[in-house]
């Protein structure tokens, strides 16, 4: 009896608890689903700003190569690396010696050749005295003979010798010609050795700064002009004052960069600086390097510390190719994609269709779907396994009934 009435006990609390787990499964499957779990983000009103990245080296728009017009050996160097130079100012001293022998010789020449030209003047001078003096002897004798007071010999021999002297005066103004001429080019030889002298000073054809000096006291440089491969660089200047970044754009790109765009510039030695710039000019013309075709732009620096910028130094670029101001902005993890249609998912687990507009990145601009203040999740509910995803279907759909795990569970203890 005691058995009978302890087997009816346990079977009467089975059923009660069997009751109770079934009333509450029922309870809970029919409680609507909690929100997807996951940090969420208030869609507020913001700028985007949409760019084209690109690399390139920082260069001045104007940087020279100074070499010799003159070979000779380098006696003194005036400036150094960094030094701020002038047009005009002197650089570099060559060894004047050889050149001032010369343009000695030369005005040694063009003074034999005054001295040459001033007797060639005298003897015409001379000549057209004689000339005339024969002309009026000649006069006289045929005047004598006209009057039968000299002989017709004496006056034909007048007359010769009056052309005799005017040939001879022809000769001595020609001789006068050939020393002008003479005297011209003993002019030019000496103006050619002056300038060889002065081409012992080598000054800086433009303002700016020395990059590089190639040279020393006692080196020997050979001349732009006469050497075959060049003549030897003696330095580099540059106009610092007017910096440019030449940087290969995508072609995929380039069609959103144009002349006037703002460029933010960042370099390595200023790690937490940003320098400004603006795009001067976009090249018609593509370069195609293994199958990729980029379009060179280039870029000037307008910063007001563009002075911190070195030549050579390697440069990243973000050119500015379209700005948006106050539109609803929504973080580019949080969209999700179904085929072309893309949406989101609010903090209440709603899924919300949306139009989307331009991207940088990181946000995207929300047309149409959402409104200023709304709460989405920050990034898509990440689905690890097959299982996971069907409980979280069935979680969405009204919840996953917990009867059915627990049947499951029983049912293995039961198996073992």
């Amino acid at each position: 009896m005691n058995r009978n009435k302890k087997r009816y006990l346990m079977s009467g609390v089975a059923a009660a608890a069997i009751a109770t787990f079934a009333i509450g499964g029922y309870a809970w499957y029919q409680t609507p689903s909690k929100a997807p779990a996951g940090p969420t983000v208030e869609i507020r009103r913001g700028s985007l700003t949409e760019t084209a990245a690109a690399s390139g080296k920082i260069e001045p728009d104007v940087q020279v190569e100074v070499k010799s017009r003159a070979a000779g050996q380098v006696i003194e160097v005036l400036v150094k690396e960094g030094d701020q130079v002038e047009a005009g100012q002197l650089l570099v001293k060559l060894d004047p010696i050889d050149a001032e022998r010369a343009l000695a010789a030369a005005r040694v020449a063009r003074d034999r050749v005054k001295a040459d030209l001033a007797a060639a003047q005298a003897s015409l001078a001379a000549a057209d005295l004689d000339r005339k003096n024969n002309e009026v002897s000649q006069q006289i004798a045929e005047k004598s003979a006209e009057l039968g007071l000299g002989s017709t010999d004496a006056a034909r021999s007048a007359a010769h010798s009056t052309k005799v002297a005017g040939a001879n005066m022809t000769l001595r103004r020609a001789q006068v010609t050939s020393a002008q001429a003479q005297l011209k080019q003993a002019e030019l030889a000496v103006q050619d050795a002056e300038t060889r002298l002065k081409e012992m000073q080598i000054y800086a054809p433009i303002a700016g700064t020395v990059l590089d000096v190639a040279v020393e006291k006692g080196t020997l440089v050979s001349s732009a002009l006469t050497n075959v491969s060049g003549g030897s660089a003696v330095m580099t200047l540059a106009d610092l004052s007017d910096l440019r970044i030449v940087g290969a754009i995508d072609e995929a790109q380039i069609g959103r960069v144009a002349p006037g765009q703002r460029v933010e510039i960042r370099v390595d030695a200023y790690g937490d600086r940003v320098f400004q710039g603006v795009v001067d000019r976009v090249s018609p013309l593509g370069k195609e390097v293994s199958s990729v075709v980029t379009f060179d732009v280039e870029i000037v620096v307008n910063d007001k510390e563009s002075s911190l910028l070195r030549s050579g130094m390697s440069a990243d670029v973000e050119i500015v190719t379209a700005e948006q101001k106050d539109v609803l902005l929504v973080p580019l993890l949080a969209v999700q994609s179904a085929g072309k249609r893309r949406f989101v998912r609010l903090a209440s687990g709603e899924e919300r269709p949306i139009k989307t507009g331009a991207t940088d990145g990181t946000s995207m601009v929300v047309v149409e779907g959402l409104s200023e203040g709304d709460d989405v999740l920050a990034s898509a509910p990440v689905v690890s396994a097959p299982g996971a995803q069907q409980g979280q279907g069935q979680g969405q759909r009204g919840g996953q009934n917990p009867m059915r795990g627990m049947g499951m569970g029983m049912g293995a203890r039961g198996g073992r």
